[in-house]
């Protein structure tokens, strides 16, 4: 699994200017390197009934997950446009979520 974002602003790399960036899928590694890049925090309405969830980002574990899932080092990254971030980050998440199955954890996704 992989996924192309699209910089706002070109990102000045080693190799040049870098419009587009290629995400390749994460490896359980980079948890356990870089600990979660986000959690999961669930939205209750006024009857304490859940509706949703909203992400918790944790920037620093997801840079160092982005720069393993584009081969970008995290140095480079940190100079993307705040808002090119914002919304690579929301990638990375779905990127990330896609692979949990949705009920039963015993049951393993197919790629």
């Amino acid at each position: 699994m992989s996924d192309t974002f699209s910089l706002s602003f070109p990102l000045k790399t080693h190799d040049g200017d870098v419009t587009e960036l290629k995400l390749k899928a994460p490896r359980a590694g980079a948890l356990v390197k870089y600990n979660d890049p986000f959690q999961l925090k669930p939205i209750k309405n006024e009857n304490g009934e859940q509706e949703g969830f909203e992400f918790v980002f944790n920037n620093k574990a997801m840079m160092q997950f982005l720069s393993d899932m584009t081969g970008i080092d995290d140095l480079l990254l940190a100079d993307m446009s705040a808002s090119d971030f914002m919304r690579l980050r929301g990638v990375a998440a779905n990127m990330i979520l896609t692979a949990v199955p949705d009920k039963n954890p015993s049951k393993q996704p197919v790629a």
